[in-house]
């Protein structure tokens, strides 16, 4: 008697266990694929809502390389309610519950890459994944989901010293405060001849003028 109990409660078991997982396989969170972004810059990601249950509140962690840094996050047509932030934990919960049998964007999250981050291959992911359906069961992933995060080296525009996006009198102006002890930057060589001095306000002139860069 006591050996049948404890097949029928390893099959129960076997049986809670699989439906488990099956729930994990079909519903998820995830980033919409290889995600591409300039040092120095923001970039803007999706993260994918799939799922066959109807699904009324969801949570994940952002996990971020160094020198990468979340920004904000707003919700999408698709997920209509607010999405609430505790450092990089987002949350939000919905009583127009996400109908099943979706894949779409549910969220919009900017990230912020450093200019300090070097160019190369980097990874993201949404970890601690939980999701509650309507039937108040709750999903729980076990492994963080996650995608590949391509960096590329910043090009800026030559003789925009000032990092306003554009070449102009701002540019010799901060010269001259490099020029008068102020902090050097890499970008204040337009002239290209390995330091800051008064050429890179003539390269910068020929600039304006006309004469290219």
């Amino acid at each position: 008697m006591k050996r049948k109990f404890l097949f029928v409660l390893l099959a129960a078991l076997t049986c809670i266990s699989a439906n488990a997982a099956l729930k994990r396989q079909n519903n998820y969170l995830e980033f919409s694929g290889e995600v591409t972004a300039t040092a120095g810059k923001e970039v803007v990601v999706n993260i994918l809502m799939t799922n066959n249950l109807t699904i009324t509140s969801w949570q994940t962690e952002l996990v971020l390389p160094a020198g990468v840094t979340f920004v904000k996050v707003e919700n999408t047509e698709n997920w209509a309610d607010a999405i609430t932030t505790n450092g990089n934990v987002l949350f939000s919960e919905t009583e127009t519950a996400a109908a099943t049998g979706q894949k779409v964007a549910v969220a919009k999250v900017t990230l912020k890459v450093d200019a300090s981050v070097v160019a190369g291959e980097y990874e993201i992911a949404l970890d601690k994944i939980v999701m509650t359906a309507s039937d108040e069961s709750t999903i729980a992933q076990k492994e963080p989901k996650a995608v590949k995060l391509v960096v590329e080296e910043a090009h800026g525009i030559k003789g925009d010293v000032d990092g306003n996006g554009a070449v102009g009198l701002g540019d010799i102006e901060a010269i001259l405060a490099i020029l008068a002890g102020g902090a050097d930057t890499p970008a204040a060589d337009v002239d290209e001849n390995g330091s800051t001095g008064l050429g890179d306000i003539e390269a910068i002139l020929n600039i304006l003028a006309g004469g290219g860069n």
